[in-house]
């Protein structure tokens, strides 16, 4: 969760299957295998770092021509690699300390991970794992509620239903291994942990004080059941969300005191790792802050430093290629320079959205609404150089509108030059603001990206627009505003 702000935004979600491997003493995973069924689709893997889930980097599977494949990954600890067909359904991930695994893929089968060598309590706590990672998801994304606490506003109540699971579950790990089974326990308790945070941050929105205090008392005492600062609490894929909520809880929801001289944002949520954890789980959750600079492109211009702060608290990380990757990004961004090609007009005086189109009368004009922050935006920023040689072909005005808040102007100048999105550059403001929510939004609430066309009178000729990704589509769209 983004806790300098709230606002709407896209949402993907990955569900986290997993299959339990016999390990050995190599230093490395060689899994070699055959894909089938993908439809056109693309696999996807994430991989944990010395035994530290990095759920916030995302490689893409090399298959040859004849379906086959090989993955081979260097190994610490136990390692964990989750697979995902991109944008429509996970597979699955295994967890092994190394050795040659075979792995067999169908994208359609019920269980579209086949790997030789998997005992049968190995495959029980597989699916185990898998079931609980799925039911934790469903419950945040409002599709499901195992537990029957989604309606329980009584806090003792809804701690007590998961703590229940989790002695539960736990019982079901006898016959692995000492490390495996701690590692194994720790994921469960992280994901019954972000369960709560869950239900604890609904709370906070309708109930009284007095009940918020509840939630609270109680969020403490689950904290100390689940222990996010154990160090096998990092092999779960729900570590660095369940600490960064727990940051974002105690400062901007029990407004606790930031000490002076912490900035809210990256200085904040830095000193609360710095400060609330230790050792690998400081090592973990502050590499992954890093990181997530990168994979939701904020490029905040303050993260270097911190990173350069982290690298000589952790010399010897294995994270440290990955940080530094992510901070050479960073700094080309924050480097970039506006071309002239992008216009940036002043609407400072603009009252109406046709003041912000007026200039523009004559053309047809396609126009997108985005924001820095909207990860599917900057997504569907890779479609449009055809886009582009078609507006010019076709004298078509190409308007982009951001909807970002003032505090964001040289971030969003700088992404639309990165995107290198030639055109015209509007950032909204508030005297027309409620007018485009009201006219491209539904219910109070502005979906982006959002794309529309406006005809040469000023009129909208398409309120709901083709996106530059079905450019067949949008020619005919535009095509018909032309006529």
């Amino acid at each position: 969760m983004n806790w300098s702000r709230k606002m709407p935004k896209s949402v993907c979600v990955l569900l986290l299957g997993t299959a339990l491997l016999s390990c050995s003493d190599q230093k490395e995973i060689q899994i070699t295998g055959t894909v089938r069924n993908l439809n056109g689709g693309m696999i996807v893997y994430q991989q944990s770092i010395a035994g530290m889930m990095n759920t916030k980097t995302i490689d893409t599977l090399q298959i040859q021509s004849d379906g086959t494949f090989t993955l081979t990954l260097p190994v610490e600890d136990y390692e964990r690699v989750n697979f995902i067909l991109y944008g429509k359904a996970v597979l699955g991930s295994v967890i092994s300390k190394g050795g040659k695994i075979q792995l067999d893929v169908d994208a359609t089968a019920q269980e579209p991970l086949a790997i030789q060598g998997v005992d049968e309590k190995a495959v029980a706590v597989s699916r185990l794992l898998n079931r609980l990672n799925a039911d934790v998801w469903d419950l945040r994304a409002r599709r499901g509620d195992r537990w029957q606490i989604a309606k329980d506003t009584v806090a003792t109540s809804v701690a007590q239903k998961l703590k229940d699971d989790a002695v539960s579950l736990e019982s079901q790990l006898a016959g692995l291994d000492e490390d495996l089974q701690e590692k194994a326990r720790q994921d469960i308790r992280m994901q019954l942990l972000l369960a709560f945070q869950n239900q604890t941050m609904g709370a906070f929105y309708q109930a009284s004080e007095a009940t918020r205090q509840n939630w609270f008392v109680e969020l403490d005492q689950m904290t100390a059941f689940c222990i996010p600062d154990n160090p096998n609490s990092t092999f779960s894929p729900a570590f660095y969300d369940v600490v960064s909520n727990e940051i974002g809880i105690r400062y901007y929801m029990r407004q606790e005191s930031i000490p002076e001289g912490v900035e809210k944002g990256i200085g904040l949520m830095y000193y609360g790792f710095e400060h609330r954890l230790q050792g690998k789980a400081q090592e973990a959750a502050m590499a992954q802050l890093f990181l997530e600079d990168q994979e939701r492109q904020m490029n905040d211009p303050k993260m270097p430093v911190y990173a350069e702060r982290f690298l000589q608290l952790y010399p010897e990380t294995s994270w440290q290629p990955l940080v530094q990757e992510a901070m050479e990004k960073n700094r080309a961004f924050n480097h970039t320079r506006i071309p002239e090609d992008l216009h940036f007009p002043d609407v400072s005086q603009a009252k109406t959205f046709q003041d912000i189109i007026a200039p523009y009368k004559g053309k047809v004009i396609f126009m997108d609404i985005w924001a820095t922050w909207c990860g599917p935006c900057r997504d569907s920023f890779a479609f449009v150089k055809p886009l582009q040689e078609y507006a010019q072909e076709k004298d078509i005005v190409l308007l982009y509108l951001s909807i970002d808040n003032p505090e964001a102007e040289e971030k969003w100048k700088k992404m639309a030059a990165h995107y290198d999105l030639k055109g015209e550059h509007i950032r909204i403001q508030e005297a027309f603001k409620q007018e485009i929510y009201d006219t491209f939004g539904s219910n109070g609430a502005l979906y982006i990206p959002h794309c529309v066309i406006i005809g040469k009178d000023g009129k909208i000729r398409q309120k709901v627009a083709a996106s530059p990704e079905k450019m067949e589509e949008l020619k005919k769209q535009l095509e018909e505003a032309i006529k």
